[in-house]
């Protein structure tokens, strides 16, 4: 799976369009009043005004190199959240690093050095470094039932997780976090986990699939 698309609120758009734009130095695809469109390696990043609040937790992968590089050069522009102390998140069972910080609306964002992709750089890292927004969070009442649509509709399998309190469906380029934010909460800082509003376009063994999120139901259209 990989994530082609990736629409999300916010209800600050000009700070956000500022920090990714001026302090990230992501590279503008299209703006006006209403929204920003970024590009987030191979990934068209949009955030769109919205008069409610709302926040996400999404993964961008880099290089399989360069976590420590690039927690020097984030570090430089923005907040570390640390997880239990460590600044760098090693997550063993899915060979990968992480780490994590907040941008002006809230978002959690996660930088995310995949080893199993064997993505190495030697260049200086910086915005040009990003790969593409590997995960997108999806909090849910139910997670079983999101599985089986996306499975059903899209092709997709479960990459990790039990179906009940945590699954995360998908591939290592493309996942979605789906969580039961009745009983988990997003890390690095147990920020509630909320079933906000948010849009995809993805691409699944070579299929096209639009997606809408809202009020905990999934509408999928291919194409």
């Amino acid at each position: 799976m990989e994530i082609k698309k990736l629409t999300l609120n916010t209800a600050r758009l000009d700070e956000i369009s500022h920090f990714y734009s001026e302090t990230l130095g992501v590279p503008i695809v299209r703006s006006n009043k209403n929204q920003i469109c970024l590009a987030v390696g191979d990934t068209q990043l949009t955030f769109k005004e919205s008069t409610n609040t709302a926040y996400y937790h999404f993964a961008i992968n880099i290089p399989s190199n360069q976590i420590t590089d690039a927690l020097s050069w984030i570090k430089a522009r923005t907040n570390i959240l640390p997880f239990h102390g460590n600044e760098i998140v090693d997550f063993k069972n899915w060979n990968a690093e992480a780490l994590y910080f907040y941008d002006p609306a809230g978002n959690i964002v996660e930088f995310i050095a995949r080893k199993n992709l064997s993505i190495s750089s030697t260049q200086n890292f910086d915005a040009s470094s990003f790969q593409h927004i590997s995960e997108i969070g999806l909090p849910v009442s139910d997670v079983r039932v999101i599985y089986e649509h996306l499975n059903k509709s899209c092709g997709l399998t479960k990459f990790s997780g039990d179906y009940e309190r945590f699954c995360a469906i998908g591939c290592e380029t493309g996942l979605f976090i789906t969580i039961d934010y009745n009983q988990k909460d997003w890390i690095p800082n147990n920020d509630r986990a909320y079933p906000y509003s948010f849009s995809c376009q993805i691409v699944n063994d070579g299929k096209r699939y639009d997606i809408i999120y809202n009020n905990e139901l999934l509408t999928i259209k291919q194409w």
